[in-house]
């Protein structure tokens, strides 16, 4: 009985100082940690609008932004999780969302950059985590075709063949999964951008959806 009391005593010793432990690298990381994210997300901000800065878009309400993606099912595993004004000079020039999507491995984060005049002018990717050679291709894939394109009338589609046509995305080979979850995201943030920013509606979806692992 004594040596059962004495290693339920150790046992909570040792739970007590792992415990406090980690509490100590949690409150010694956690303001590092918040800095970085910071960072990364001003350097988003930067890359779609290079000479801008931004201030908070007061009127943004993500319950709204969740109302406006619940309509379309392409948009369930998609967030607006911010939107701030970018200014140059003091006049405002346009808008960059932060959008958060599903990917194949994990949530993928970056900033969407759209115009006054509604054209979208970049994408930045802020901390993406698919797989090595193939998702996580996305970078030099999929970023570029987002460069200074109009918002098409029935929002981007994925493709698996190039083509010229400015509202069709050339899916990642091997990298479908994470391809559509970059490009419902962005049609999300063009959708919230046409209902809410330029007080107009803009509805689409994909024109195909793959499910289960990502396909060449």
């Amino acid at each position: 009985m004594k040596e059962t009391i004495k290693n339920a005593l150790i046992l909570f010793v040792i739970t007590l100082v792992a415990g406090a432990l980690l509490g100590i690298v949690y409150e010694v990381t956690k303001e590092p940690i918040r800095v970085q994210k910071a960072l990364a997300e001003q350097r988003a901000n930067q890359e779609a609008y290079p000479s801008a800065t931004f201030t908070e878009y007061e009127a943004f309400d993500k319950a709204e932004a969740d109302a406006i993606l619940a309509g379309d099912e392409n948009y369930a595993k998609v967030s607006i999780d911010d939107v701030k004004v970018a200014e140059i000079g003091g006049a405002p020039v346009g808008y960059v969302l932060q959008i958060t999507s599903m990917g194949y491995g994990d949530d993928i984060t970056w900033t969407l950059g759209i115009t006054n005049e509604g054209q979208v002018n970049g994408i930045s990717l802020i901390s993406i985590n698919e797989t090595p050679g193939l998702g996580m291709n996305a970078e030099k894939v999929l970023v570029p075709q987002f460069d200074d394109v109009d918002i098409p009338p029935s929002l981007f589609t994925v493709i698996r063949s190039t083509d010229t046509l400015p509202e069709t995305i050339d899916a990642i080979s091997g990298a479908t999964i994470t391809t559509r979850a970059i490009t419902n995201g962005v049609n999300a943030g063009l959708a919230y951008y046409e209902q809410v920013l330029s007080g107009s509606d803009l509805t689409g979806s994909l024109s195909d959806s793959d499910d289960g692992k990502e396909v060449s």
